[in-house]
């Protein structure tokens, strides 16, 4: 694997807007060992998923990190004994979890992709702040259309 490129988000920024380009990895199975040997400690943001009867997917948790790493917080988040909340403790004990994750190496970057993904995935919510430097925030997950 490539940590420079691969999994990596990138901006185009058109004044007074900009374009990101989210690379999520592929989607795994939660295993300790493998997000061990296989995910940076490099910032980003990485979303939890459980598995539904009809094999889909189904996001149950986003998280932006910053200090230690993908790699320690995706483990942290996916061990049910550290896991505070009991709702999500419940998911992890009883389902068949997934993650994905993407590199995102400045704050402000992560701050405006939370702010997107929070309007989008929980619109009845107020979204957090975003970095206030653009007027709108695009998104594309097919980098082939970037």
């Amino acid at each position: 694997m490539n940590y420079n490129t691969d999994n990596v988000t990138t901006k185009k920024i058109i004044p007074p807007n900009v374009k990101y380009a989210v690379r999520w990895s592929d989607y795994e199975k939660v295993n300790p060992y493998v997000i061990t040997s296989k995910v940076p400690s490099r910032p980003g943001i990485f979303e939890l998923f459980y598995e539904l009867e009809n094999s889909e997917l189904q996001r149950f948790y986003m998280e932006r990190v910053w200090y230690g790493g993908l790699r320690a917080e995706i483990r942290r988040s996916t061990e049910p004994d550290a896991v505070p909340d009991p709702a999500r403790r419940e998911v992890l004990l009883n389902k068949t979890c997934y993650y994905r994750y993407t590199i995102i190496e400045t704050m402000n970057d992560m701050l405006d992709l939370i702010y997107h993904y929070s309007c989008v995935y929980l619109p009845e919510r107020e979204p957090p702040a975003h970095s206030g430097r653009y007027e709108k925030i695009f998104v594309v997950e097919d980098p082939e259309k970037y």
